[in-house]
């Protein structure tokens, strides 16, 4: 079975940036939207949310769209939500979306950790925690 994890597991909180469209939506939305950047390959939206931590983990902005366009494209389309939400963890709220994919034999879950000002401080694709029953 397939598996790709990246974590910055809800890394210190983020440096302060300018306030944008991204950063004032509710925890829900911008997981939907960061979501659909990733789907949609337009990493340089993605970077410009990432922590300093984010940033550093994946060194540029084409070694993300590198290692996470070859996730995606592996994954294939989604093709339907099985469960999403948004759950307080500390200083930072955590957008879980598990839904499965064409090419994946189990659910996926995808999870976004975001800062008090909605930068990404942390990227989780894996198979669901209950996909092997």
């Amino acid at each position: 079975m397939w598996r790709w994890t990246v974590g910055v597991t809800l890394a210190a909180a983020a440096a302060a940036c300018a306030p944008n469209d991204a950063s004032s939506r509710a925890p829900i939305e911008q997981g939907r939207l960061y979501t659909t950047w990733l789907y949609g390959s337009q990493f340089d939206k993605l970077w410009g949310r990432f922590s300093p931590e984010m940033r550093q983990t994946f060194g540029s902005v084409s070694e993300l769209a590198s290692f996470a366009g070859h996730a995606v494209s592996r994954l294939g389309p989604e093709h339907g939500v099985v469960d999403e939400r948004v759950e307080r963890a500390s200083a930072f709220q955590v957008y879980s979306r598990t839904a499965s994919f064409d090419h994946a034999r189990h659910p996926m879950l995808l999870e976004w950790s975001l800062g008090p000002d909605g930068q990404v401080t942390g990227l989780v694709l894996r198979p669901a925690p209950d996909s092997g029953r």
